[in-house]
């Protein structure tokens, strides 16, 4: 009987949970990837000691995993000797794609045949820190004995062993560029980097294949591959015709979930027209594989668009003499000389002049203009006029400004009673006519009239089509701080309004942190001659659940719900964007409640009425703003801040355009807040803004979210695919931000950031900086100045603006006919782009002057003309 019971006893152990092992595995491969201009491509493969800096130096470490082959991983922590200076945490991820040591660098991984890190242009933080599929994990730093010891999750190396990943990479979470934290490489003997993994023989899942496989073709290279997830299962191989796709395009196993899985980045002896057939394989934890689930179709075979051939009018052989018509969004300089590149007859031969007659198309709602360029001498009076029911026209002269060394027409005035000409100079006028949106289909007739005897008829032919009132392409002019009255709030939206865009003026400073600080600069002058309360408007108390919006409602009402522009061309249209107060220091202020911990989950533990406080009161406005139907404007709440734990007056944080983890992190923490807060109103449109010119740093942070991302240019440049894909996966809003083009540069470069931007996925821009309250931009030629304050003769405050502006509604009535060409001939995205390719190259690169610079689009010059090909084109097919 004690046998039997011994013998039972054994069995009982033998079938029990494995025992771990503990394994270490050394490094195989590191290299510090350094993301600095001018040493992108700096190999540190062979060094023996490596940095860790921000985002200036990320470690990349490869391992030899075959002892872990079969096997499960339980636990496991990577080890690395410290050199100098001290490292508090750090963000570990997988990388999506196989590297080279000695010869990868921040623009390529190293290997034959692969072009950037893993598809062309991409550069390291593309493939690793959360993008690209990749895993990521925040570790504090834990030292012992003169080593890092940072928590690795086991999912990340069962993602080496199984050949899904290839690789770590280590990234620091400050970003004090002040010191050079490094450790030591494996080519340092005796203090070689190395993972600790312990590791179980216990089985995991069997895994299942996907089900309900389809196939979505996009365009001659790439398609799309939906399924639906097994129950089981932890990665994906899949192969197109036997061709293993990239490991960068593959989503983990989300169990019972829909997945959707690009297919792109193949070979070209892959992307053919014809029958393909891709076949998906699930994988376990420890390799074990299911059977392959396959499909076949047609792929990567798209009819192109149709291409309208274009022509100019051929030129008259008598022009008016002295008299020239150029597109709003041309330039020559006093002199007569063109800024950007211009044929030689441009001036008497164009989309719209022939040399004799002005030749315009519109749709019903459209504003058409054009620029004369007028010479003589003596005084004269200047006329547009057209027959028939009555049809808005403003006319403008431009003031020329010293710019780079020439007199360039940029600001504009209303157009006088009379204006000298001379002979050997140019005035330039510029006309804006308002078709109405209730216009037939037809041909309207006009004439210029120069009162010298000078006579240009007009031809206003308006399509069968209408513009919609309100824009889908947001351009948005962003500025700071109101100005004193809010008649000239108004004045200032009005010009927008006439030119489709809007202002949205930031109302709070930086420095609004500390306890007692003023919180936000809300004091225009009302009407009724009192200023708003400002004092009572910041005067929230701890814990409240409502605060004082009367004066608010009184200023903004109007123009959020849109009843201001009742009268005017398109009628009342709500704010497309509005900044609201809401900020790390409003509803209170944030040093007086914060514990000085960088992690701001944390940092107001200890004070959780910090928290409550800004989720009430934005409760409390979500409420009152469905109570005065503001159900159409697009509210925004926006942190602006940049500070540092140290600086006391300030947010402990870079929230605008982030850099730190910490600073990421503190922004999901606020976007958690903000959801609370606006859930009371659905039917209120309040976006979560963030300003962000390192997406690519986000490691984790901000994911699922979908919120309004305003993208830097360089960014959107540099990381397109990171940010439409991040668009496409959480359903985020995509803007990008910059800079409109100087004085002396074409203003067809607005059009052409415009155009670039949308056909990416983005659904507005947004300069950074566009108002200018000295009235300076009306003398001397400025970057910023599009819209420009001014006294009339009576001293009230009027609003000029800059010809660039109207470059700006050209871009946004230019998309809402590609819009409409899409939608009538079913296009996708990549048929639009092939579209405007066709007619016009938006190549160029973004300018920068530093690091902290927005960035200015600077496309191919001779490419730019090709826009006003591609309006053309785009009316044929409308026609």
């Amino acid at each position: 009987m004690a046998t039997k019971i011994f013998m039972i006893g054994l069995c009982s152990l033998w079938a029990g949970p494995a025992l771990a092992e503990t394994l270490r595995l050394a490094a195989t491969r590191d290299n510090s990837i350094v993301m600095v201009d001018r040493e992108w491509t700096v190999n540190a493969g062979q060094n023996s000691r490596i940095r860790i800096k921000g985002n200036q130096h990320i470690v990349a470490m490869g391992f030899d995993v075959t002892p872990l082959r079969g096997r499960r991983v339980t636990r496991a922590e990577l080890v690395c000797q410290a050199s100098q200076e001290t490292i508090s945490g750090v963000t570990i991820s997988t990388i999506a794609t196989t590297w080279d040591e000695r010869k990868s660098n921040g623009v390529t991984a190293g290997v034959e045949g692969l072009d950037g890190w893993g598809y062309a242009g991409a550069k390291f933080p593309a493939v690793s820190g959360g993008n690209a599929f990749t895993l990521v994990h925040q570790a504090d730093s834990n030292v012992r004995d003169g080593a890092y010891h940072w928590e690795v999750p086991a999912d990340m190396v069962n993602a080496l062993a199984t050949g899904v990943a290839f690789g770590l990479a280590i990234h620091e979470h400050d970003v004090d560029y002040s010191r050079n934290p490094t450790i030591f490489a494996r080519e340092q003997s005796g203090k070689q980097p190395y993972l600790s993994v312990e590791v179980t023989d216990e089985p995991d899942a069997a895994p299942a294949p996907p089900t309900d496989l389809k196939l979505v073709p996009i365009d001659g290279s790439s398609a799309r591959l939906t399924l639906q997830a097994p129950a089981n299962g932890f990665a994906y191989e899949i192969a197109i015709d036997g061709q293993a796709l990239s490991r960068h395009n593959i989503p983990r196993v989300q169990p019972g979930a829909s997945q959707s899985i690009p297919l792109r980045d193949l070979p070209g002896a892959i992307a053919r027209p014809g029958t393909h057939q891709v076949k998906v394989v699930t994988i376990n934890r420890t390799g074990q594989r299911s059977m392959p689930a396959a499909i076949t179709s047609e792929l990567f075979h798209v009819e192109p668009p149709v291409y309208p051939e274009v022509r100019l009018p051929p030129a008259s052989t008598n022009p008016v003499d002295g008299l020239d018509v150029i597109p709003v969004t041309d330039k020559y300089d006093r002199a007569g000389k063109p800024v950007g590149e211009l044929p030689t007859d441009y001036r008497s031969h164009n989309a719209l002049f022939d040399g004799q007659r002005i030749q315009l198309t519109a749709a019903a709602g459209e504003v058409v203009g054009f620029q004369a360029l007028l010479r003589g001498t003596g005084e004269v009076a200047v006329s547009l006029q057209f027959d028939g029911p009555p049809m808005r026209v403003d006319l403008f002269r431009a003031v020329y400004v010293l710019a780079n060394g020439r007199q360039i027409p940029d600001p504009l005035l209303p157009l006088p009673e009379r204006i000298r000409l001379v002979p050997h100079a140019d005035e330039a006028l510029f006309a804006d006519v308002y078709v109405p949106f209730d216009s037939a289909p037809g041909v309207r007739r006009g004439k210029l009239t120069v009162s010298d005897g000078r006579e240009v008829p007009v031809v206003l032919t308006i399509l069968p089509i209408q513009l919609p009132r309100q824009a889908s392409f947001l351009c948005e002019m962003n500025s700071y701080g109101l100005p004193d009255h809010v008649d000239d709030f108004y004045a200032l939206q009005q010009t927008a309004y006439d030119h489709r865009v809007h202002a949205n003026i930031l109302h709070y400073s930086h420095h609004t942190a500390e306890a007692g600080a003023r919180k936000s600069n809300l004091d225009m002058r009302l009407r009724s001659g009192r200023r708003m309360d400002n004092k009572r408007y910041d005067d929230v108390a701890p814990g409240a659940t409502q605060a004082y919006w009367d004066d608010f409602v009184e200023a903004f009402g109007p123009y959020l719900d849109g009843s201001y522009f009742r009268d005017g061309h398109r009628g009342p249209i709500p704010a497309p964007g509005f900044y609201l107060t809401f900020h790390e220091s409003w509803p209170l202020n944030c040093r007086a409640y914060f514990n000085g911990d960088p992690d701001a989950y944390r940092a107001f533990a200890d004070s959780p009425v910090y928290s409550e406080t800004y989720v009430n009161v934005l409760a409390d406005f979500s409420r009152m703003a469905k109570h005065q139907g503001w159900t159409e404007t697009g509210f925004q709440v926006y942190f602006n801040n940049k500070g540092s734990l140290n600086e006391k007056t300030k947010a402990p944080w870079i929230l605008d355009e982030p850099t730190a983890y910490w600073d990421y992190r503190a922004l999901q923490y606020y976007g958690e807040l903000t959801d609370r807060g606006r859930r009371e109103a659905k039917d209120v449109q309040i976006d979560y803004r963030i300003d962000i010119s390192r997406p690519e740093y986000c490691r984790g942070q901000l994911a699922g979210r979908n919120d309004l991302w305003v993208v830097s240019s360089w960014a959107f440049q540099h990381y397109r695919r990171l940010v439409t894909d991040r668009a496409e996966r959480d359903g985020l809003k995509v803007w990008v931000y910059g800079t409109s083009n100087a004085v002396h540069e074409s203003n067809r470069q607005v059009q052409a950031w415009a155009l670039d931007a949308w056909q990416y996925g983005a659904t507005g821009i947004v300069p950074w900086q566009t108002v200018d309250k000295t009235g300076k931009a009306l003398k001397k030629a400025d970057p910023l100045g599009l819209l420009i304050f001014d006294k009339d003769e009576q001293g009230k405050t009027v609003i000029r603006h800059s010809t660039r502006l109207k470059a700006y509604r050209e871009a946004e009535q230019l998309i809402a006919y590609l819009q409409m060409v899409g939608a009538k001939h079913h296009w996708n995205a990549n048929q639009m782009r092939d579209f405007i390719s066709h007619y016009t190259k938006l190549t160029g690169s973004v300018r920068k002057q530093n690091d902290a610079d927005a960035g200015t689009s600077e496309y191919d010059r001779n490419g730019l003309l090709g826009i006003s090909e591609l309006r053309q084109a785009a009316i044929e097919l409308l026609r």
